[in-house]
């Protein structure tokens, strides 16, 4: 990443998900020498995008994005399509894109790589969402979206639980999620191809592949390919989701498998589909549901809505990685 005489850095953290006190210690070690840095706090009301934007007006040359997923989105959708990169000191439960990107999850590390690492451009999505009353809002994200289980899952799991034992905070709210059977009615239209009518259980649509522990439940999506990628389950039984599972648990040993052969990381090879797999791609992506369904965006609930489109915007997304 070329530095400018005198760089201008903005972190923008989450005091509920980070010590300050070893941020700024790692900070004062591993900045550029001539770097002037500024320090903004996420707030409730503010959870990060205000704090991103105002940095890129300010003229900053880099904006670190300290906490969990959710501060991590603000901070890229206030970024994208500026020239300014942003870095990620992954503080947070999932810490998705900084998995999916290969970023350290180590606070040390993390800063280390922001000022040490090359920038990389990746693709960000949109996501337009019409709710019940008419209301029309536009929001993004950077790793995944859906509706489901996967929502439910947010829904249910509470930021106390989440901070004293991490991700396993989610499986409880996961096995509450996975009743209900294919109780999603939505018509789903891929590109310009008419909609098609179907029930379902959970919808995800990604940017990125890996889950966290390295599943690949999107094994073809890449950050930066310009393709939105997505996922429909059916799954009415134990039985069903035991067909999920083993097919996500072969792609995830064949991953791992393939990252230590020689050249590289080629194509993982997927396992067999089971019929309750349902995979899609297209640049854009449109739900519309009979009832209104719970949405979330990068681990972030964004209500009940009628309806929804995704659209992938390429490479609108400079990332320190």
């Amino acid at each position: 990443m070329h530095v400018p005489p005198n760089p201008q850095v903005t972190v923008v953290y989450n005091p509920a998900k980070v010590h300050l006190g070893r941020l700024r210690r790692a900070v004062e070690r591993y900045a550029w020498p001539s770097a002037r840095v500024q320090w903004a706090a996420t707030t409730c009301e503010g959870p990060g995008f205000a704090q991103a934007d105002h940095a890129v007006e300010e003229g900053a040359d880099l904006v670190i994005a300290a906490g969990g997923d959710g501060t991590v989105r603000m901070v890229a959708l206030a970024v994208s399509g500026s020239r300014v990169p942003m870095a990620i000191v992954p503080a947070g439960t999932g810490n998705m894109l900084a998995r999916n990107l290969g970023i350290p999850l180590l606070l040390e590390s993390a800063v280390h790589r922001a000022f040490a690492g090359g920038d990389r451009l990746i693709d960000l999505c949109r996501a337009e969402m019409t709710y019940l009353s008419g209301r029309t809002e536009h929001s993004g994200f950077a790793v995944m979206a859906g509706v489901g289980v996967d929502a439910g899952m947010i829904r249910r799991t509470r930021e106390s639980v989440k901070a004293a034992v991490g991700p396993l905070a989610y499986v409880p709210a996961v096995l509450q999620s996975l009743g209900g059977g294919n109780s999603v009615e939505v018509g789903i239209s891929l590109d310009d191809d008419p909609p098609v009518t179907t029930a379902l259980h959970t919808f995800i649509v990604g940017n990125c592949s890996d889950l966290v522990g390295g599943i690949p439940l999107l094994p073809d999506a890449l950050p930066d390919d310009g393709v939105l990628d997505a996922v429909c389950l059916r799954a009415q039984d134990v039985a069903d989701w035991a067909g999920i599972g083993g097919k996500l648990a072969v792609d995830t040993v064949r991953g791992n498998i393939n990252a230590l052969l020689p050249g590289g990381h080629p194509a993982r090879p997927s396992g067999a589909t089971p019929s309750t797999m349902q995979y899609l791609a297209g640049r854009r992506i449109t739900l519309e549901f009979a009832e209104p369904e719970p949405l979330e965006l990068d681990g972030d609930s964004a209500g009940a809505v009628s309806s929804v489109s995704f659209d992938v915007m390429p490479g609108t997304l400079r990332v320190v990685c």
